[in-house]
């Protein structure tokens, strides 16, 4: 019987012709080949290249991550951060959780447990903050106050001189509405307030492109693809203000597993499914952000 099942492929493929056998193969490679190819360069060659990380990330003295719960910084955002922090040493990094994850009464072991997440990620912990306000807490089925959430961001922007955030956009990359409700406080504290930094959102993909480890990298690097060649043949002397708008940032396997480390601080989240992501999800090795529309963005179009 055994013997019967394995030869059924066999069968099958000998009545595929050679020639599309060879052509199938090949695309097979190439399909496993380029985005290993694509990582390598983007995390150790051309990945400090101000047309792949605008220098408005690169460069900033004060970076501030803005998420829903804790393990949200370890689960989307580590290629982002690793990618500023370990890259510029000067710059400060600074995590704004607006909530202690408490939806299954753990909100005081988790608020703990992001301590060791933002060591792992090179955090200071006097800037690794859960708040635990009364209208801000973890629920899946509700929409926070933006206004509330607007408020809280403003205060740490000033408190910590940010000059430059990241965040969800507004699929909140799960879906999730706490996520969404971060991402249309950001999106509508930087359409309206000049004193608001630049703010840059992580994109949020289809459930199947979520779930491909590298298989997604190809088509999320297509758009800058040309960047990446202009970045290998030469160095960015004077950034064009375009490419600005959009940055991809991909881990090395040393900033891989201090993701693994950030998230392992999360005892009470590692669950199997969990173990999973950490390796099949794209938001573990790479990201890709885009620039939050800004109140100066219109006043300059006006001029």
């Amino acid at each position: 019987m055994a013997t019967k099942l394995l030869g059924r492929p066999a069968q099958f493929l000998s009545r595929i012709p050679r020639p599309a056998l060879r052509w199938a193969v090949r695309v097979a490679i190439l399909a496993v080949v380029t985005p290993v190819i694509l990582q390598w360069l983007i995390a150790y060659v051309v990945g400090n290249d101000a047309r792949l990380l605008p220098p408005q990330l690169q460069h900033a003295k004060n970076l501030l991550v803005v998420t829903a719960h804790p393990d949200d910084e370890c689960l989307f955002f580590s290629p982002s951060i690793l990618g500023v922090l370990d890259r510029n040493k000067n710059v400060m990094g600074g995590l704004l959780v607006m909530s202690t994850g408490n939806n299954y009464g753990k909100g005081g072991l988790r608020r703990q447990e992001l301590k060791g997440s933002c060591k792992s990620l090179g955090i200071h912990s006097q800037r690794c903050v859960a708040l635990d306000h009364p209208d801000l807490q973890d629920d899946p089925k509700r929409w926070w106050n933006t206004q509330l959430i607007e408020s809280s961001v403003h205060e740490h922007v000033v408190k910590w001189e940010v000059d430059a955030i990241i965040t969800f956009d507004e699929g909140g990359v799960s879906g999730h509405i706490n996520h969404r409700a971060v991402s249309a406080a950001v999106r509508h504290y930087t359409a309206t307030n000049p004193k608001a930094p630049v703010a840059y959102s992580l994109t949020t993909t289809s459930l199947i492109r979520k779930y491909t480890i590298l298989g997604d990298l190809p088509l999320t690097a297509l758009p800058f693809m040309w960047r990446i060649l202009e970045a290998l043949c030469y160095p960015a002397r004077k950034v064009d203000p375009d490419h600005s708008h959009r940055a991809l940032a991909a881990n090395t396997w040393h900033r891989y597993l201090l993701t693994r480390g950030a998230f392992a601080s999360h005892g009470s989240q590692y669950t199997w499914d969990r173990y999973l992501y950490m390796v099949l999800s794209r938001y573990v090795w790479f990201n890709d952000l885009k620039r939050l529309p800004h109140v100066s963005d219109s006043q300059q179009g006006r001029a």
